[in-house]
C-alpha cells in the first residue's frame, strides 16, 4: 500500500511541476503587447488576468484570488487555495464553455452557466452513488470588473 501512495505521489508532483512548466510558457508568451495579454479563442472571450472569488463545497467556504492566463482555447487557472482547486488546465470550447481538469486529482470540472469577461462558474460533481444525481458539487465563483 505503502508503495502505491509514494507512487500517486509521485505522479502528483510531476503533474504539478508539468503543468506549472506550461503556466511558465504561457505567462511568457502572454507578457509581450498591451492589455490583459491574453488571446481570445474561438468563442471570442479574454479571460486572461486577475480575479477574485470563492470556493464552496458542502462543508467549505473560503475566499480566494486567481491567475487565468489564455492562449487561444487553452487555459490555465491558478488559485490562491491550497490542495484541490489550486490549478485547474483546459481549453474553451467554441461556444465559451469550459473543459478543465485539476491537477491535484484530475478531477474533472466544467463552467456552470456562462462564461463571460467578467465572471467565471465552474463546478466538479462530487459524485455519491447512493445519492445518484442529488450528489453535492464544489463551485469556484470568480468575477472581475473590466
Amino acid at each position: 500500500m505503502f508503495g502505491a501512495s509514494k507512487t500517486a505521489t509521485m505522479r502528483s508532483t510531476l503533474c504539478s511541476f508539468v503543468l506549472a512548466f506550461l503556466a511558465a510558457i504561457l505567462d511568457g508568451c502572454n507578457s509581450g503587447g498591451g492589455g490583459t495579454g491574453g488571446s481570445p479563442g474561438s468563442a471570442g472571450i479574454d479571460l486572461s488576468g486577475t480575479w477574485q472569488g470563492r470556493y464552496v463545497s458542502p462543508d467549505l467556504e473560503v475566499p480566494l484570488s486567481a491567475k487565468i492566463r489564455q492562449s487561444g482555447d487553452s487555459i490555465i487557472i491558478q488559485t490562491t487555495k491550497d490542495g484541490v482547486g489550486h490549478l485547474l488546465t483546459g481549453v474553451m470550447r467554441p461556444d465559451g464553455s469550459l473543459l478543465l481538469t485539476d491537477s491535484f486529482d484530475g478531477e474533472t470540472w466544467t463552467s456552470y452557466g456562462p462564461v463571460t469577461e467578467t465572471h467565471v462558474r465552474i463546478r466538479d460533481y462530487l459524485y455519491d452513488p447512493t445519492l445518484g444525481s442529488d450528489s453535492p458539487e464544489q463551485d469556484i465563483y470568480l468575477s472581475r470588473t473590466r
